[in-house]
């Protein structure tokens, strides 16, 4: 009885290892699909192991309720489109339709990504700016050119 009710939880809840196995498998399917001049067989498989891991990850109620937000409908509709072209054996089309559902669907999400990597230890140092050396260098700009409007008006 326990074990039903484990997988049963595991269906409704999801699991996050399988899920982000199936994700990243399909991640590396897709990719290797692409640089193999949009292989159709990996792209249709990568799109079948990301359909599978969305829900599997997240669960199936938390999936349906982000893509099916009223506001996040075209961005469904262009994703679900290019899958279909890949499927049906478009996949430079169905990809450039995929890449831009899948941008509006998760650009919100950028940002956090953004500030999430500047504190990674490694690669933190390259998405740092240097905004006060930019600043200075704006200042100091704009100094040379008060100072040659005050020339001039010294001059007049």
């Amino acid at each position: 009885r326990s074990s039903l009710s484990g997988i049963s939880r595991k269906i409704k809840y999801g699991d996050r290892n399988i899920g982000f196995i199936l994700l990243g498998s399909g991640t590396c399917f897709t990719i290797l699909g692409m640089s193999l001049f949009f292989n159709k067989n990996l792209l249709r498989l990568g799109n079948l192991l990301f359909i599978a891991g969305v829900p599997v990850t997240f669960g199936p109620a938390r999936t349906a309720s982000y893509f099916f937000q009223p506001r996040k409908t075209r961005a469904t509709g262009c994703l679900a489109a290019g899958i279909f072209l890949v499927f049906i054996g478009w996949p430079v089309f169905g990809i450039a339709l995929e890449v831009f559902g899948l941008l509006n669907l998760f650009g919100n999400m950028f940002p956090v990504l953004m500030v999430f990597l500047k504190q990674v230890p490694g690669i933190g140092s390259l998405f740092k700016n240097d905004n006060r050396s930019r600043d200075n260098r704006r200042s100091s700009h704009y100094n040379e050119d008060d100072r040659e409007r005050r020339n001039v008006e010294e001059y007049y």
